[in-house]
C-alpha cells in the first residue's frame, strides 16, 4: 500500500508540473505572437521604392515610315544607236560628264564595210553612275550601256499605302537617314505623288527630292525615310512606363494616387523616341511609375524615391 501511495504522489507531481510548463507555454505565446503578428504586418505594410514622372503635354510630331533606294532625281539609262562591240568606255564610272560628253566608243564592222567608231553621247550633264560592259561585250540598241544621273539633287521613290494616302501632300517634310552615314539626318521634300493607286498593290508612288550639294548621297544607297504628317499637342508618359497585358492588346500603367499604386488602362497613340501618347486613361499630372513595376498591385504602398522632371 505505501509503494502505491508513493507512486500516485509522484504522478501527481508530474502531473503538476506539466500543467505548468503548458501554462508557461500559453503565457509565452499570448505575450510572442502578437509582436510577430506586428512585425508581419510592418513587413507586408513596407513602401515600396519607385520612381515616377508626370504625365504631360507636349506637341507631338506625326511620322510615317518607308524605306527606298536613292537615286539621281535626272537619272537616265544610256544606250547605243548601232550594234557592234563595246571598244572602250572614254569616261571612268563615277566621273563628271557633260551633255554630249562622248562616253564610249562602238566598233560596227560589218563584213565588206569599214566604218568609224560609233561614239554614245551623254544626254544629260552629270557623272556616269554606272557601266554595265566590258570591253569587247556586244552591244545592241535594246541594252543599255551606262548609267548618267544628275546627283546635284537626289531622290527616294516611297510606296504611299490607300490607308496613309490622305495623309500626304506634296510639300510636306521628309527625313532620310543611310547606314553610310549613322550620325546624319538629310533633310527632303516630297515633291511628286501619284494621283492612282495601284489595284494590284493598294499603294500609290511618291518621290522625295534631298538637296545633295555636297554629292554625299550617290545613287544605290538605301534610305529610311521619315515623312511628317502633322503636329498637334499629346498628352505623353515616358514608354518605360508601358506595360501590357501578355497575349493581349491591352496596355497599362500604374500611377501613384494617395502614397498607393493604383493600375491604370491606358489607349496608345503615336510614339516618338521614348515618349508614348496616351489617348485615354490618364490626365495632365498624373505620376507613372517607370520602375518596379513587376511587383506592383493596385493598393500597396509606395515610396517616390526620385520624380523626373517636366520636359519643356
Amino acid at each position: 500500500m505505501r509503494r502505491n501511495s508513493k507512486q500516485s504522489s509522484f504522478g501527481h507531481w508530474i502531473f503538476e508540473a506539466w500543467s505548468l510548463f503548458v501554462i508557461w507555454c500559453l503565457v509565452l505565446g499570448v505575450l510572442v505572437l502578437p509582436g510577430c503578428g506586428k512585425k508581419a504586418a510592418e513587413i507586408k505594410r513596407a513602401a515600396i521604392p519607385v520612381e515616377v514622372a508626370p504625365a504631360q503635354k507636349i506637341e507631338l510630331e506625326e511620322m510615317l515610315q518607308f524605306t527606298g533606294d536613292i537615286k539621281g532625281k535626272d537619272q537616265v539609262q544610256v544606250y547605243s544607236k548601232v550594234t557592234g562591240k563595246l571598244i572602250e568606255y572614254k569616261i571612268e564610272e563615277g566621273a563628271r560628264v557633260e551633255k554630249e560628253d562622248v562616253i564610249a566608243l562602238i566598233d560596227r564592222d560589218i563584213t565588206g564595210f569599214k566604218f568609224e567608231p560609233a561614239p554614245v553621247k551623254a544626254p544629260l550633264s552629270g557623272i556616269l553612275a554606272k557601266t554595265y560592259m566590258d570591253n569587247g561585250d556586244s552591244v545592241n540598241p535594246q541594252v543599255p550601256i551606262a548609267v548618267v544621273a544628275d546627283i546635284d539633287e537626289v531622290k527616294v521613290k516611297i510606296e504611299i499605302t490607300e490607308v496613309d494616302y490622305p495623309k500626304i501632300k506634296v510639300g510636306q517634310g521628309a527625313e532620310i537617314s543611310l547606314d553610310a552615314y549613322p550620325d546624319k539626318k538629310f533633310n527632303g521634300t516630297l515633291y511628286k505623288l501619284s494621283t492612282l493607286i495601284s489595284p494590284q498593290t493598294r499603294t500609290a508612288a511618291a518621290e522625295i527630292a534631298i538637296p545633295n550639294s555636297e554629292h554625299l548621297l550617290v545613287p544605290g544607297m538605301f534610305g529610311r525615310v521619315r515623312l511628317s504628317i502633322r503636329k498637334h499637342k499629346a498628352l505623353v508618359i515616358p514608354y518605360d512606363a508601358i506595360l501590357r497585358l501578355p497575349g493581349t492588346g491591352v496596355y497599362y500603367c500604374f500611377m501613384v494616387k494617395e502614397n498607393k499604386a493604383q493600375k491604370a488602362f491606358v489607349e496608345l497613340g503615336i510614339r516618338k523616341d521614348n515618349w508614348q501618347e496616351i489617348k485615354k486613361g490618364l490626365k495632365e499630372g498624373d505620376l507613372v511609375i517607370l520602375s518596379g513595376q513587376g511587383i506592383l498591385k493596385t493598393g500597396l504602398s509606395v515610396e517616390i524615391k526620385k520624380q523626373h522632371k517636366v520636359e519643356k
